[in-house]
């Protein structure tokens, strides 16, 4: 729960399981749902009975997990990734995958419930529903249109402009420690002042993936990090730790720094993709100009005086 993720502008980044056309699905591991009635449960619901042992090469009609016959695909697990908080951003897609199914899951369990009690026929919901429906398509037709703009002449210039020939980002050799509640947090740093090895505290308190390794997140730039543990991690030089607990999503982390580098320059392919998401969001507002273009408005006035004005440039 440390990193960033490059999600930015409408969920620019990208995840490989929902990368893969639906075609190059391996039909023996679909579920067999896929060709049965889905008004009731065609599995032991208690029993996984989905092969994701190679989730990243399926497609994004891969169902996963059914809640009463409804299917969850590996298409919605890969969307509600990209909209996870930042901090999830580092995670290794094993890692989130749980997690975000079981969100799913309970997620559509209240949704049965809410339509059970015909919430959808609400005014006021349908009213919620609608707004959530017509923000997800205009960020939709954004992102298509910027990403059509952009081209691989514009990426190589970018990158040639500036980063090529400059030196790498600076780095921190990082540790961390993961936990639930600030107090936790403020008993591991007293512990590690008082001589306990980082590595085995991690191992033993963290919460983090990463406390298998001790808590060690290799070397990362402040661009990897969210906004406080990068402030927090940058400001220590070798063989400290945070003096407090630093607060980062719903938990709190101890960092310790290693050791710091001027990193290596970085390539253009690894470059890529972040060099894409800026020149994407430099022309989201000719985007939105472009649509308001001889739209005529007619704006109501609460103060019971009414205008409608042309938008044209």
């Amino acid at each position: 729960m440390i990193h960033r993720s490059l999600g930015g502008l409408i969920a620019l980044a990208s995840v490989a399981a929902v990368s893969v056309p639906a075609s190059a699905q391996d039909p023996q591991t679909r579920s067999p749902a896929s060709k049965l009635d889905l008004t009731r449960p065609q599995f032991d619901t208690t029993t996984p009975a989905y092969n994701l042992d190679d989730a990243m090469g399926k497609g994004a009609s891969t169902i996963v997990a059914e809640v009463d016959g409804t299917p969850i695909t590996l298409g919605q697990v890969g969307d509600a990734i990209r909209e996870l908080h930042p901090g999830f951003g580092g995670e290794i897609f094993q890692t989130l995958f749980p997690r975000v199914l079981d969100k799913l899951i309970r997620q559509e369990a209240l949704v049965r419930s809410a339509r059970r009690q015909h919430l959808d026929d609400n005014a006021e919901v349908r009213r919620h529903m609608k707004t959530a429906a017509d923000y997800v398509l205009a960020n939709e037709f954004v992102q298509r249109q910027t990403t059509a703009a952009v081209t691989e002449q514009m990426l190589l210039d970018r990158y040639a402009r500036d980063i090529a020939g400059k030196p790498g980002p600076e780095e921190v050799h990082l540790r961390i420690i993961l936990v639930q509640t600030e107090a936790e947090a403020a008993a591991v740093i007293a512990e590690l002042k008082g001589g306990a090895d980082f590595a085995l505290v991690a191992q033993r308190s963290s919460r983090d993936p990463s406390a298998v390794r001790g808590g060690d997140l290799g070397f990362q730039t402040r661009d990897d990090l969210n906004a406080e543990t990068g402030t927090a991690a940058f400001l220590l030089q070798p063989g400290q730790i945070t003096p407090f607990p630093v607060r980062t999503g719903s938990a709190w982390c101890v960092a310790k720094v290693e050791e710091r580098r001027t990193g290596t320059t970085p390539s253009f392919p690894a470059m890529r993709e972040q060099l894409a998401n800026a020149l994407r969001r430099e022309r989201v507002g000719n985007v939105v100009q472009t649509a308001m273009d001889g739209i005529a408005v007619f704006q109501h006035s609460l103060m019971g005086k009414e205008h409608q004005s042309e938008i044209a440039r």
